[in-house]
């Protein structure tokens, strides 16, 4: 009577083995994080002194980078505040040309994940 209990406990545990297993197998993989895509470099529509750079996708930090301009010079380039997204978390790129500038030639750039 032993030797059957012990046979079959055997068999439990295999089959209860093979089953998490195979239950794990069928898991979904974890999706690689990816560096910021999809980023783009505007004036900023409540301040039109304020170069902002934004990215839609991905994880990481970027930069946005403008030159500033006013009446007959424009300095630069400058680049502004560190933009970053981290899951469902994100803080825009922003440089402030001041009073009486406004950026031009705006880009990303430094994008890192």
């Amino acid at each position: 009577m032993n030797k059957y209990r012990a046979r079959a406990g055997v068999l439990t545990s295999a089959v209860a083995l093979l089953a998490s297993g195979v239950t794990l197998g069928l898991a979904p993989a974890a999706e690689a994080v990816t560096k910021p895509s999809n980023c783009s470099a505007y004036v900023s529509h409540g301040d039109l002194n304020d170069a902002v750079a934004w990215c839609d996708k991905g994880n990481g930090s970027w930069y946005v980078q403008a030159k500033c301009a006013s009446a007959g010079r424009v300095n630069g380039p400058y680049r502004g505040s560190k933009g970053w997204r981290k899951g469902a978390t994100a803080a825009a790129s922003v440089l402030d040309c001041g009073t009486n500038a406004w950026p031009v030639e705006l880009k990303v750039v430094n994008i890192s994940g």
